[in-house]
């Protein structure tokens, strides 16, 4: 990829990218200082973006979201060119490294998205960042790392994003998210996505009373590991049914299954989803 890393797909029972080799291959100085940092969106790519989200705006009735393309979040992307076990064990063990990719990653990416919101901002109602901190049982990384060393780098993105744009700020973290989400609201995070009901702490009735006044939920409607997978149709409707009704009452939910559905799912499960989201919408 533009990183320098490798990434491999299965050829056959796979739709995933998996990356497999790394730029960086050690927690030293001298190998985040020797590293080739990536060369920003050309001026030429990002007006072609323009005319695209231009035409989208004008010619269409949708809600448009833009990104930065430009890589994964503070925490994902140092992850993707060193490995996810190199990168946590450089916060334990060299925390000046840690930082100083976390923070060269931050200007890059702050660079490369004024410059595409200068030019498409105005077109696009929603932002989209991924930055998965969390884990399905526990956290990637402890709190109070994440508001150390981490925080306010995504605080200085929002701030950049919402100083160039009026689209709402989607921030994409699957797993148990729910320890941040106060974090989240406190640096301008207007939407959490993809309200992972299966993880820990992430009851959607708990989530909607404590922070429905905050925070929007994209996502959360029906349990794509569990249920939508393995379950009847009549366990979807079920669980669609008691999603829409923890979320939807007074607004901020945009029902989405949570992240992408699987080629496992049977598709009179999916009929089962939407039906029932047709259904009860309305509230």
């Amino acid at each position: 990829d533009r990183w320098g890393a490798k990434l491999r797909m299965p050829r056959k029972n796979g739709h995933y990218f998996d990356w497999v080799e790394f730029p960086i291959n050690d927690i030293s100085m001298e190998a985040l200082n020797s590293y080739r940092w990536p060369e920003l969106d050309s001026d030429k790519f990002i007006s072609e973006l323009k005319e695209k989200a231009k035409y989208l705006y004008e010619n269409t009735i949708y809600a448009l979201a833009g990104t930065a393309i430009f890589g994964g979040g503070v925490f994902e992307q140092p992850a993707r060119i060193m490995g996810m076990e190199r990168f946590l064990t450089s916060i334990a063990l060299n925390e000046k490294f840690a930082n100083m990719a976390m923070e060269k990653i931050t200007e890059l990416y702050v660079e490369n998205c004024e410059r595409y919101l200068n030019e498409i901002g105005k077109y696009i109602q929603v932002f989209v960042y991924w930055n998965d901190i969390t884990g399905q049982t526990a956290p990637l990384i402890s709190p109070d790392t994440y508001r150390r060393l981490i925080k306010p780098k995504d605080k200085r993105i929002i701030e950049m994003v919402k100083s160039k744009t009026d689209a709402k700020f989607f921030y994409h973290c699957c797993g148990a998210a729910g320890e941040f989400i106060p974090d989240f609201i406190e640096i301008g995070v207007d939407i959490l996505n993809p309200v992972q009901v299966s993880a820990v702490g992430m009851d959607t009735a708990r989530l909607k009373k404590e922070f429905g006044n905050d925070i929007s939920f994209w996502g959360g409607g029906c349990d794509s590991q569990h249920v939508l997978p393995f379950g009847t149709p009549d366990e979807v409707r079920e669980e669609v049914k008691r999603r829409i009704n923890n979320l939807a009452e007074g607004g901020g939910f945009i029902f989405n299954a949570i992240h992408n559905i699987q080629d496992e799912v049977p598709p009179e499960n999916i009929m089962a989803m939407f039906e029932t989201f047709e259904e009860f919408r309305k509230y």
